[in-house]
């Protein structure tokens, strides 16, 4: 094949080439997959501390209702609910 060919066939496949658009699809799969799990990502890191710290103080006022509920000598049923209510609001 001569030189002048060899230039012609290689134009036609590059030109063939930025025609086609067949992987076009794929590539934007892989970018909006990309993008959604980035998203996934920066959303845990910013809602992590807050549920880190509601944890703890969820876990305090539990830690209070039990103790309320197990001291025998604490009052009434309205009593107890309203000390539990006014410390776990404090927390």
């Amino acid at each position: 094949m001569s030189n002048a060919k060899l230039r012609i066939t290689a134009r036609a496949t590059f030109a063939r080439f930025l025609r086609d658009t067949s992987g076009a699809v794929t590539v934007d799969w892989v970018v909006l997959t990309a993008a959604i799990a980035g998203i996934g990502i920066a959303v845990t890191a910013a809602v992590r501390p807050g549920v880190g710290n509601a944890s703890e103080d969820i876990d305090a006022c539990l830690d209070i209702q039990s103790a309320a509920w197990s001291d025998s000598g604490g009052g009434s049923h309205s009593q107890r609910l309203e000390t539990m209510k006014a410390q776990c609001a404090a927390i």
